[in-house]
């Protein structure tokens, strides 16, 4: 049986920081941090809620500011209702982003939204003296043609132009789907473009970094001046079209995701700590170790760019200017 004090024994914390763009407004900035976790996959896997309750514990004792998941949370099923109570047994303020997966089954994001209690799929809020922008990538761009849509709408970069000349904050952009990797949100450059325009008056940029999930791995690359960041996923590396013969059969029937992915023992999450005084935000790293047999020992011969970053960590640090 896996327990919470089994995944957190295989799952150690780390952490780094790196500058702010803006010097902190005022008196309102403050040291704050927010818990963030990627990618659970309470539909896929059969601990996701351990390992929820790992990452709510956790930052209860801490007593951080807010908590985040970052999409692939959970369908809107009456059976996933005590998941989502886990999640809301954080003693503060709770975020969403929505996740592709989140609507599998033929639900909408409406529905999925008001089982989360999520009032706006993109939207955004101040706390603590910054600005904060959560994105919806789910959007069908108009050459979709099946499968899963990722795109922002006209409508949404709209608002994001005019959300980021309202703003004076330091500001830090989240989405399920990346801005980072090319063959992610088909219109990445357009919105891009629009987080690099966002200046101060002095010309300074307001986006402080950009975080994501999505793609289960460990990585970060700086474009236009702005990190992208990778926040791993908390249970798995998937790998699609190889297989995974260390999974136990019967637990492979009953999850068939796991004979697909290279899984992690522990769960991973990070948290993010910006501090005005010293001009930086760190982003916490978490180590934790494969279960079973990792990417390089399923497919030895694979050269896959992602596998690259395939790793059962969230790394503080590792940036590339560009």
């Amino acid at each position: 049986m896996i327990t919470r004090r089994t995944l957190l024994k295989n799952s150690v914390l780390a952490a780094s920081a790196f500058a702010l763009p803006l010097e902190a407004v005022g008196a309102r900035a403050k040291k704050i941090r927010i818990g963030l976790i990627a990618d659970i996959h309470k539909d896929l896997v059969p601990d996701a809620d351990e390992r929820l309750r790992s990452f709510i514990d956790r930052m209860n004792e801490e007593s951080v500011d807010a908590v985040m998941q970052l999409g692939d949370f959970c369908t809107p099923k009456p059976a996933n209702q005590a998941f989502l109570d886990i999640f809301n047994g954080f003693r503060g303020p709770r975020y969403h982003v929505l996740g592709n997966h989140d609507t599998d089954g033929g639900f909408t994001r409406e529905k999925t939204m008001a089982f989360w209690g999520m009032k706006r799929r993109y939207d955004s809020f101040d706390l603590g003296g910054y600005h904060f922008i959560v994105l919806d990538a789910n959007d069908r761009p108009k050459d979709w043609k099946g499968g899963y849509p990722m795109s922002l709408a006209a409508d949404q970069l709209e608002w994001l132009r005019k959300d980021l000349e309202g703003t004076r904050l330091n500001t830090f952009v989240f989405s399920h789907q990346s801005l980072e990797r090319p063959d992610c949100i088909t219109n990445q450059d357009e919105v891009r473009a629009i987080l690099e325009a966002a200046k101060t008056t002095d010309g300074k940029r307001k986006v402080a970094g950009c975080f994501n999930g999505h793609w289960h791995i460990d990585h970060s690359r700086v474009i236009g001046g702005i990190p992208y960041i990778h926040v791993n996923s908390a249970s798995y590396y998937y790998m699609g079209g190889v297989r995974n013969d260390s999974v136990d059969p019967e637990l492979g029937k009953k999850f068939p995701i796991l004979t697909m992915s290279a899984n992690y023992d522990g769960p991973l999450y990070t948290v993010l700590e910006i501090d005005p005084t010293a001009g930086t935000f760190a982003l916490r790293g978490m180590e934790s170790k494969w279960r079973g047999m990792s990417p390089q020992e399923i497919a030895p011969a694979r050269k896959k760019e992602e596998d690259t970053w395939a790793r059962p960590s969230i790394t503080a640090g590792q940036w590339t200017v560009v």
